[in-house]
C-alpha cells in the first residue's frame, strides 16, 4: 500500500478537502401503492433512482413503472414529508404515459432540498388518470445493502463452497434471490480458503457489485479487491493492504460508490490501530489514526463499524470498543460533518450482535444490538438508540442461534430486523426471517441450504 505524503492525506486534510470536491450521491425508492396515503390498492410497482452533482445543483433521475391501472401522467419529488405524510411537489420529473416505462431526465435541486433528502424526508410519486394524487409512492434512502437489482431493497444472497481445506481452492458460487423475483447465479467467483465477501456499489450504477477481499499468499504479499462491476460487467482487481487487515469498504465521500478501505490493527495490544480508504473522488489514501488494537485471545479490542452517523451522506470512521480501555462496550464515532468525536455505551459485546443501520428512516444510523440468550433456543432481543427520538426501542426478534442480517428488505428507507436460520444439516433449507417496518409484517423466506453462508450476514459483528 502506498504510505508516501503524495498519496496520503490525513482525517483533518480530509475534512477541510471533502468539502470542496464534486459529490454524487445516489438516493433509491421502492414503489408501491400500500405507500400511497390513502393506499390506491393497485399491483403496480417500480422503482426511483436520484443521483445528486451537489457541486453543479443538478439530479440525474430515473424512474420505472409497472403495471398501472391506467395511463401514466404525472411523476415528481415531493418534500418534506415523512412516511404517511403527504406534501406538495418539490422536483417534477414529467410524463411518458402508458401503464409501464421509464422517465429519465434532469432536474435543478436545492440545498436544502438536498437536506431533506439526506433525512428521509422526500417521496417519489407517480400519478395516473385513475390515481390523480398518485397511484405508486416511496420513501427515497440511501442505497441498500446487497440491493443487487437496484430497486430500492436488499436482497438475500447466499454463498456455497466445498469444504476443502487450504492450501486448496474451495471455488465460492454465489446465489443471489433478487427482490424483482429473478435468481442470479454467480461462479465461480472468489477462494472460501482466501477471501472474505465485500459486497458494494463501487462503480455508482445504483447496483450492488459481487465482490471479495483477498488474503496474500505470502507474508508481505499485498492484499486485493476482486471486483466484478454491475455497470460494465468487467473485473476491477486494486492491491489493498496486507496480510492481517480487515475489509471495511464504505462510501467514506459520498460520492455514491463504495470506496475500498481497511483497518489495520497494531503489534500490540493498546497500539494505535489505523484506517486506510482510497477515496473513490480523488483515487487518493486518506489515513485515519482511530481506534486501539486488542488482544485476540482475550478478546478485546476496538471492532470497525462504520456508518453514516450524521446525516451528512458520508459514512463516518467508528469502532466498537470492548474490554480494552474504558469507555468499554461503546461506540465511538468520528463525525465526518464536523471531526468531533463521540462516546456512547451501548450493549455488551460479550452477549452482543453490534448491530448499527437505519431503523427509524432519519438518514442517521441508529446505535443498535442484538443480545443472544443462555441456550441457542432462547430469544435474540434487539435494542436499538432511535436517533430521532432518543429512546430505545427494544424487540424481541430470532433466536440466540440465528444469524442477523439486518437490511431494508420491504423498501421503506428504515433497516428491518432480520436473521438467517440456517439449516439443521448440510442439505436441509435455510430461510431469511425479516420483520418489515412498514406494515409490521414477517415473511419467511426459503433461500440457501445449511452449508451455506448468507452474505447479508457480512455487516453483523
Amino acid at each position: 500500500m502506498a504510505r508516501s505524503l503524495g498519496r496520503s492525506l490525513s482525517i483533518v486534510a480530509l475534512l477541510v478537502f471533502l468539502t470542496a470536491v464534486g459529490r454524487a450521491e445516489i438516493f433509491t425508492a421502492y414503489l408501491t401503492s400500500a405507500q400511497e396515503v390513502p393506499p390506491s390498492g393497485t399491483g403496480a410497482t417500480g422503482y426511483a433512482r436520484v443521483i445528486v452533482n451537489e457541486s453543479a445543483g443538478t439530479i440525474a433521475f430515473r424512474v420505472v413503472f409497472n403495471n398501472l391501472s391506467s395511463n401514466q401522467t404525472l411523476s415528481h419529488i415531493h418534500a418534506p414529508a415523512a412516511i404517511g405524510a403527504n406534501v406538495g411537489v418539490a422536483i417534477n420529473f414529467g410524463a411518458v404515459g402508458g401503464t409501464s416505462g421509464t422517465i429519465i431526465g434532469t432536474a435543478a435541486i436545492t440545498p436544502t432540498q438536498l437536506s431533506q433528502l439526506r433525512q428521509h424526508l422526500g417521496y417519489v410519486n407517480v400519478h395516473s388518470v385513475n390515481f390523480g394524487n398518485g397511484e405508486i409512492r416511496g420513501q427515497l434512502g440511501v442505497e441498500r445493502p446487497l440491493d443487487l437489482d437496484g430497486d430500492g431493497r436488499t436482497d438475500f444472497s447466499v454463498l456455497r463452497f466445498p469444504n476443502i481445506s487450504p492450501p486448496g481452492q474451495a471455488p465460492i458460487s454465489w446465489y443471489n434471490l433478487n427482490s424483482t423475483g429473478g435468481v442470479q447465479a454467480v461462479g465461480p467467483f472468489g477462494d472460501a480458503n482466501l477471501d472474505f465477501p465485500t459486497p458494494g456499489d463501487y462503480d455508482g450504477d445504483g447496483i450492488c457489485d459481487i465482490a471479495v477481499y483477498r488474503t496474500g499468499a505470502n507474508a508481505g504479499d499485498p492484499n486485493i479487491y476482486w471486483i466484478l462491476q454491475s455497470a460494465s460487467n468487467t473485473y476491477r482487481v486494486l492491491g489493498y493492504g496486507l496480510p492481517g487487515d480487515q475489509p471495511i469498504p464504505r462510501d467514506f465521500d459520498g460520492d455514491g460508490k463504495v470506496d475500498p478501505a481497511i483497518f489495520r490493527r497494531g503489534a500490540n495490544v493498546g497500539d494505535q490501530a489505523v484506517w486506510w480508504i482510497r477515496s473513490s473522488i480523488t483515487s487518493l489514501d486518506i489515513v485515519v489514526p482511530f481506534g486501539l488494537t486488542g488482544d485476540d485471545v482475550a478478546g478485546t479490542g476496538d471492532e470497525p463499524i462504520p456508518g453514516d452517523y450524521d446525516g451528512d451522506g458520508k459514512f463516518d470512521v467508528a469502532v466498537y470498543r470492548h474490554g480494552i480501555s474504558s469507555p468499554n462496550n461503546a461506540y465511538i464515532i468520528f463525525r465526518s460533518s464536523d471531526g468531533v468525536v463521540t462516546f456512547q455505551q451501548f450493549g455488551n459485546f460479550t452477549s452482543d450482535w453490534i448491530l448499527p443501520g437505519d431503523y427509524d428512516g432519519d438518514g442517521k444510523y441508529d446505535l443498535a444490538v442484538a443480545r443472544t440468550g443462555a441456550t441457542s433456543t432462547a430469544p435474540l432481543v434487539w435494542w436499538i438508540l432511535q436517533s430521532s427520538t432518543g429512546t430505545t426501542r427494544t424487540q424481541t426478534f430470532g433466536r440466540s442461534s440465528d444469524r442477523p442480517t439486518q437490511g431494508d428488505y420491504d423498501g421503506d428507507a428504515r433497516t428491518d430486523l432480520s436473521v438467517y436460520r440456517a439449516g439443521a444439516s448440510g442439505l436441509a433449507q435455510s430461510f431469511f426471517w425479516v420483520q418489515n417496518s412498514f406494515d409490521n409484517t414477517t415473511p419467511v423466506t426459503n433461500w440457501g441450504l445449511g452449508v451455506d453462508f448468507a452474505q447479508n450476514t457480512f455487516d453483523s459483528r
